[in-house]
């Protein structure tokens, strides 16, 4: 099974609390159908798009974050 594309939309309640978003328990019944090879290509997509759209200052923060 192929993930399906989905657009977040951010609830009021979460405004100016940084990255947060809510899922459905739908939708983490569909993830729990995946396979590890699925899940594991999807986060490094993930991580690909997250680097892409980082600025350099951000991705020094991330990886400060990420030693500390």
């Amino acid at each position: 099974m192929k993930p399906s594309a989905t657009i977040i939309i951010p609830k009021a309640e979460n405004a100016d609390k940084g990255f947060h978003y809510t899922v459905t328990d739908e939708q983490i019944r569909e993830h729990q159908k995946r396979s590890v090879k699925e899940i594991m290509e999807w986060l490094e997509k993930t991580n690909k798009f997250i680097y892409a759209v980082q600025t350099p200052e951000e991705r020094e923060r991330m990886k400060k974050a990420k030693n500390d």
